[in-house]
């Protein structure tokens, strides 16, 4: 059993005003809630997944309610684009997704202080700490963890960096590292922790190291499989332990000064065209099997679910020494900035 331990994130949801944990739940008929679903006939997800076995997920969802359609109105891409892409048809009135699911917690504190999110209070949530969701508008349904990765056949290990200050060695100079772009919910959390963690100076001698900047941590990892560069400096933690990666030579690295952590939680749109649908989701996605599924299966990342155990072969959670923001106005108005920020550092 895995319990994640975020008593600054919980701190700072209770100083937003966000926490509604001491709220009842909601009373939910459920057969309502199906046979809305069955009338709905759809459901559509916006998500920053890319993993390659997320089909089965849909699947296996589809299986239990075999009269929703959840194929058409399925949208994948970058975090950042997500966001765009739901801010745009939000603005326009014109919504045509039912649930968000990206990595990365700003936006949905953001969309929960605008009244963007629907508020729905799963039955799933008695089975997971308080500070893993805010009540009724997200729930924690996967923790990623920030790392770095090297390629042992390329790289020697007595070579590799141990800590984030590593990467400012005279070697890992001039393409020599490459991280993700700012579209990377990861890539904001890593770095809005590592610049609180070592300062802006820090960042700035990151920057002058001229890593390579690809889209995807698929792509940093296909980078260093080809041994086209050294270190992978933004690896969402996950791809390290991949079966194809670890063949290739793949080693994950936890930095010695802690991993920065990217909670991605699920939500329902205010506006969702299919909301009942959407209910039926977010249960799927919080429960016992949905939850396996997706974090054992699928990714091999964090669960806060109670009964969900940590990925095998990995770091148990709390040795990982996470870095989790303390400020969560600071942290909310940070990833506002971030792609200007962003290119601030590794840009210029």
């Amino acid at each position: 059993m895995y319990e994640i331990t975020r008593r600054d994130v919980l701190e700072g949801l209770l100083a937003s005003g966000l926490v509604l944990g001491a709220l009842p739940a909601s009373a939910q008929d459920r057969s309502a809630i199906i046979e809305g679903a069955k009338k709905e006939g759809a459901f559509a997800f916006a998500t920053s997944i890319s993993a390659a076995g997320f089909p089965k997920f849909m699947d296996a969802f589809k299986a239990k309610y075999p009269f929703l359609d959840v194929s058409s109105g399925y949208y994948s891409a970058p975090t950042g684009r997500v966001l765009a892409r739901v801010s745009a048809e939000m603005s326009a009135g014109n919504l045509s997704f039912d649930a968000l699911h990206v990595a990365n917690l700003a936006p949905y504190v953001t969309m929960a202080r605008n009244g963007q999110l629907l508020p729905y209070r799963s039955p799933e949530l008695a089975a997971y700490p308080d500070e893993s969701h805010d009540g009724d508008l997200w729930a924690t349904a996967r923790v990623i963890g920030v790392i770095m990765a090297y390629n042992k056949n390329v790289l020697p290990p007595d070579k590799a960096p141990k800590a984030w200050v590593d990467m400012l060695k005279p070697e890992f100079k001039g393409r020599k590292l490459v991280i993700q772009d700012s579209a990377a919910g990861t890539s904001f959390n890593q770095m809005y922790m590592l610049e609180k963690l070592l300062g802006a100076d820090f960042m700035k001698k990151w920057g002058a190291q001229q890593p390579v900047i690809v889209s995807t941590s698929a792509q940093l990892i296909d980078l260093l499989v080809r041994g086209e560069a050294l270190v992978g400096a933004t690896v969402d933690h996950f791809r390290a332990f991949e079966a194809d990666a670890v063949k290739a030579g793949i080693v994950g690295v936890y930095p010695s000064e802690g991993m920065p952590v990217a909670i991605a939680p699920i939500a329902i749109l205010k506006g969702a065209p299919h909301p009942n649908a959407a209910r039926l989701f977010v249960d799927f996605v919080l429960s016992k099997e949905g939850n396996t599924m997706l974090n054992l299966d699928i990714f091999g990342v964090y669960s806060s679910r109670k009964d969900v155990p940590p990925p095998a072969g990995q770091l148990p959670f709390e040795q990982t020494k996470p870095l989790l923001p303390k400020d969560l106005a600071d942290y909310e108005k940070a990833s506002g900035n971030f792609p200007e920020h962003f290119d601030s550092f590794f840009k210029v």
